[in-house]
C-alpha cells in the first residue's frame, strides 16, 4: 500500500495473473510479488489453462474507482489474435456480471456495453453513457428515438445471454424494464432533488455542498449536475473545454474523479478521434498523436480552438490526476493499431516504416507506454504485416545500384520497431547482399576505387539495430572485402613501385577511413612498417631535388598519414 498526495489520493500497487479464455480475460490470481505471478503464467502455461495468460502491474486509484493495469508479460499457445477490446473478467462470489438495477447500469462494464450498443447514436450526439445514465432530458430523448434503445437493448440482451439457458426474449423485456425504471428514477430525481449545473469557479464548492446534502448519493448528483452543465457545449471539443473551465488547483481526488471519468469516455467515443485533430488532419496517424498528446498532458487542438480549458485540463492530466483517461487511451491507441487501415496515406514500406518508428518514440516519451507488453506487440504484429516480397521489391525498386537497394533495406530494418520485425526485414537484406556488387558498382575494374562505397556500407550497417549475429556476418563480409582491396589490388599492385602502393592506401583511407577490423589492421601495419623504412623514405624523398621541397614533401606526409587515421603512434 502506498500513500500518494491529497490531489491523487490513496494508490496501491500489485500484480494479477490473467488467463485468456477466447472472448475474455479472467483475473486469476492476485499477488504483491511479482515472480509469484510469473510462475502462475509459467504454469497456466503448462497446464493449458485457456488460450493464454498474462502478468499486469496494476495501480489502484482508490478515490477514482480505477485500476490501471500495465501489461508485463504474456503468452499464446493456441493460435488466433486476441481481441483489444476483450474484457477483463473479475471473478465475484455470487455475482454473474448481469445489470438489474438502475445503478448496476452506471458501473464500468455496464457502461462499456451502452457504448458499444448504442455507439451511433452516442457519436452522432457528441454524448457520453455517463451523461445519457444521469440526465433527465438525454434519456428522454433516447426513449423517444423511434427504434433507436430497442434496438440496442436486443443486441445487448443476445450478448448477455449467452452460453446460457435464458431466452433472449426475456432478457430483452428485463432490460426494457430497467431502462424505464432508470427514466422514471431520474424524472422522479428531478423533482424531488432538483440539482442545478455546474459552473466554472465553484465546481469544487458545489461538490462538497451536494457531499453535505446527499452523503450515501453525491457522486451520482454531481454527475447530474455535470451532465446538465454540459448539456450545452457543442462537440467533443467543446465539452473537453467545459470540463477544463471547471478544474481547480486544490480539488480533492474523489471531486477530480468525475470529470475524469467523462473524458474518459469522451476519448473512447470512436469519432472523438477525428474531432481532436479537426477536419484537415485525415490519418490515423494524426489521430493516434493527438490521443497521446493528450495521454501526456500536451494536447493543442485544432486551429483556433485553443483555450483556458484545455489548458487546465492538460495539466490535470500532467498531474497524474486522470488515471481512468490515460488508461482509455492506452487501450484505445491498442486498437487503433489493430486497425489493418493504414496509418498514412502512403502505404510504401518506406513510409509505413518511419510512421512505426515514430510511434515506438513516441512511446517511449509517454510513459507507461513503452513498458505495456501488448502494446509493443500489437506494434510488431503491424510491422510483421507489412513485410512481404512485394513491398520489399516495392521499396527497392527505384533504386539503380546495388549499394542504394542495401542501404535503403539496412535503413527499413533500422526504422522497424521490434525485434521480430528487424529480423523479418533483415532476411531481405541477407537476399541483396553481394560485396562483390558492391565493388562492381563503382570500381569495376579499378577495384580500390570501391573502398569509400565499402567503408560507408561498413558504417550504415554497424549502426542498424539488427539481430547482432546476420551485422556481424554482415560487417564480416565487407571487412573481408575491404581486407582481399587492400592487400592483393593496392599492397600487391603489378606494375606500380612500393612507394606509390603506400601513398595509394594512404590516400584511400584518408578520404574513407577504414573501421576497426582486419583490413584497418593489415593497412596500420603496412604503412607503419614503410614509413620508417628506407625502402619506402628514400625513392619518396628522390622525386624533390631542391631541400625545401623535400621538407614540404615530409610534412605533407605527416598530414596524409594524420587524416589517414593509419599511424601507429
Amino acid at each position: 500500500m502506498s500513500e500518494s498526495s491529497q490531489a491523487i489520493g490513496t494508490t496501491r500497487v500489485f500484480y494479477e495473473l490473467h488467463t485468456y479464455h477466447g472472448s475474455y480475460w479472467m483475473c486469476a490470481k492476485t499477488t504483491q510479488d511479482r515472480e509469484e505471478a510469473e510462475i502462475g503464467a509459467r504454469n497456466a502455461q503448462a497446464d493449458k489453462v485457456g488460450m493464454g495468460a498474462r502478468v499486469a502491474l496494476c495501480t489502484e486509484y482508490e478515490d477514482y474507482g480505477h485500476v490501471s493495469r500495465t501489461i508485463l508479460s504474456r503468452a499464446l499457445w493456441r493460435d488466433g489474435a486476441v481481441d483489444p477490446s476483450a474484457p477483463l473478467i473479475m471473478p465475484v462470489p455470487g455475482g454473474d456480471g448481469i445489470c438489474r438495477t438502475p445503478a448496476d447500469l452506471r458501473g464500468d462494464r455496464a457502461r462499456e456495453a451502452i457504448a458499444a450498443a448504442l455507439q451511433r447514436y452516442l457519436d452522432d450526439n457528441r454524448l457520453t453513457p455517463l451523461e445519457l445514465l444521469h440526465s433527465e432530458a438525454h434519456a428522454l430523448r433516447l426513449n423517444d428515438a423511434g427504434t433507436t434503445l430497442q434496438g440496442a437493448l436486443q443486441k445487448a440482451a443476445i450478448a448477455q445471454v449467452q452460453g446460457s439457458d435464458v431466452p433472449v426474449q426475456r432478457r430483452f423485456k428485463e432490460l426494457l424494464a430497467l431502462t424505464d425504471q432508470l427514466l422514471n428514477d431520474l424524472r422522479a430525481d428531478a423533482k424531488r432533488a432538483p440539482i442545478r449545473a455546474c459552473a466554472p469557479g465553484g465546481y469544487g464548492t458545489q461538490c462538497a455542498a451536494l457531499e453535505a446534502k446527499h452523503p450515501d448519493s453525491a457522486q451520482y448528483h454531481i454527475f447530474r449536475a455535470l451532465a446538465l452543465y454540459l448539456a450545452d457545449a457543442k462537440g467533443w471539443i467543446g465539452k473537453l473545454d467545459a470540463l477544463g473551465h471547471l478544474v481547480e488547483e486544490d480539488l480533492p481526488a474523489r471531486h477530480a474523479m468525475p470529470l475524469d471519468a467523462i473524458m474518459a469516455e469522451i476519448v473512447n467515443a470512436t469519432n472523438a478521434t477525428a474531432d481532436l485533430t479537426g477536419p484537415d488532419h485525415a490519418d490515423r496517424l494524426t489521430q493516434i498523436r493527438a490521443l497521446l498528446d493528450l495521454h501526456a498532458g500536451r494536447y493543442e487542438p485544432p486551429s483556433n480552438r485553443a483555450s483556458d480549458g484545455i489548458r487546465a485540463l492538460n495539466w490535470l492530466v500532467r498531474q497524474g490526476r486522470c488515471p481512468r483517461t490515460r488508461s482509455t487511451i492506452e487501450r484505445r491507441v491498442i486498437r487503433e493499431l489493430t486497425n489493418i487501415a493504414p496509418l498514412k496515406a502512403e502505404r510504401a514500406l518506406w513510409n509505413q516504416a518511419q510512421t512505426l518508428h515514430l510511434l515506438m518514440e513516441l512511446f517511449k516519451a509517454t510513459p507507461p507506454l513503452a513498458d505495456d507488453i501488448e502494446m509493443l506487440e500489437t506494434l510488431e504484429q503491424r510491422a510483421l504485416r507489412l513485410i512481404n516480397p512485394e513491398s520489399v521489391a516495392e521499396a527497392i525498386g527505384q533504386c539503380k545500384l546495388p549499394s542504394e537497394k542495401v542501404r535503403t533495406l539496412v535503413r527499413i530494418v533500422d526504422l522497424m520497431p521490434y525485434v521480430a520485425s528487424k529480423a523479418k526485414m533483415t532476411e531481405f537484406v541477407r537476399a541483396a547482399w553481394s560485396p562483390e556488387d558492391l565493388i562492381r558498382e563503382s570500381g569495376g575494374k579499378d577495384r580500390p576505387a570501391a573502398l569509400p562505397v565499402l567503408v560507408g556500407m561498413h558504417r550504415d550497417v554497424a549502426g542498424a539495430e539488427m539481430d547482432e549475429d546476420t551485422k556481424s556476418k554482415l560487417l564480416a563480409d565487407l571487412d573481408n572485402t575491404m581486407l582481399d582491396i587492400v592487400r592483393l589490388d593496392v599492397l600487391n599492385a603489378p606494375n606500380r613501385s612500393f612507394t606509390d602502393r603506400i601513398l595509394q592506401l594512404m590516400k584511400l583511407c584518408a578520404g574513407s577511413p577504414l573501421p576497426e577490423g582486419k583490413a584497418r589492421a593489415c593497412a596500420v601495419e603496412a604503412v607503419g612498417r614503410a614509413v620508417n623504412s628506407p625502402e619506402f623514405l628514400e625513392p619518396f624523398l628522390k622525386r624533390f631535388k631542391a631541400e625545401a621541397d623535400r621538407k614540404q614533401a615530409l610534412l605533407s606526409l605527416r598530414s596524409l598519414l594524420k587524416s589517414s587515421g593509419l599511424a601507429g603512434r
